[in-house]
């Protein structure tokens, strides 16, 4: 049975990936490429770009990774439209659904402060909140993929 992109990206989620790794890693796999470099290249991006202070979303940075993956440029000579559409339309949509793409702004707090953990706990944050962006923005790369 096939899983959909947003139940691999939970699932990468809740398997220890940060939110940027998982919506990276999902996309990825979904067309074929699977490499070390994956996750890696995602997980400063991940808790609001690395618990800092006006950080964009993980998930909503793991997306744009994807679509950079799969449409940016090979070469300084070709055009970075088509990518560039795509993230604007995706930074659109995800600030659509939920208001905001900077971390701090979807969840309330910053992570930067140091009850972050605590917050983070008490509020049930990673089911309530981060699960969603990171499902909706795999499955938003995906639809913008035409995947």
């Amino acid at each position: 049975m096939n899983d959909s992109i947003e139940q691999k990206a939970l699932e990468f989620f809740s398997n220890g990936y940060v939110c940027s790794e998982a919506v990276l890693k999902a996309v990825a796999e979904k067309h074929g490429i699977d490499s070390p470099l994956i996750p890696a290249i995602a997980s400063g991006f991940g808790s609001g770009m690395a618990r800092t202070e006006k950080g964009l979303c993980g998930a909503f940075s793991g997306g744009v990774m994807a679509l950079s993956l799969l449409q940016g440029r090979q070469d300084a000579s070709a055009s970075k439209d088509p990518l560039y559409q795509n993230v604007q339309i995706f930074k659109h949509h995800f600030e659509e659904a939920f208001g905001a793409c900077e971390c701090a702004s979807l969840l309330g707090f910053s992570l930067a402060s140091p009850d972050a953990g605590v917050k983070f706990k008490e509020g049930n944050c990673k089911t309530c909140k981060c699960d969603l962006y990171v499902a909706y923005a795999a499955k938003e790369v995906e639809l913008l993929l035409g995947s």
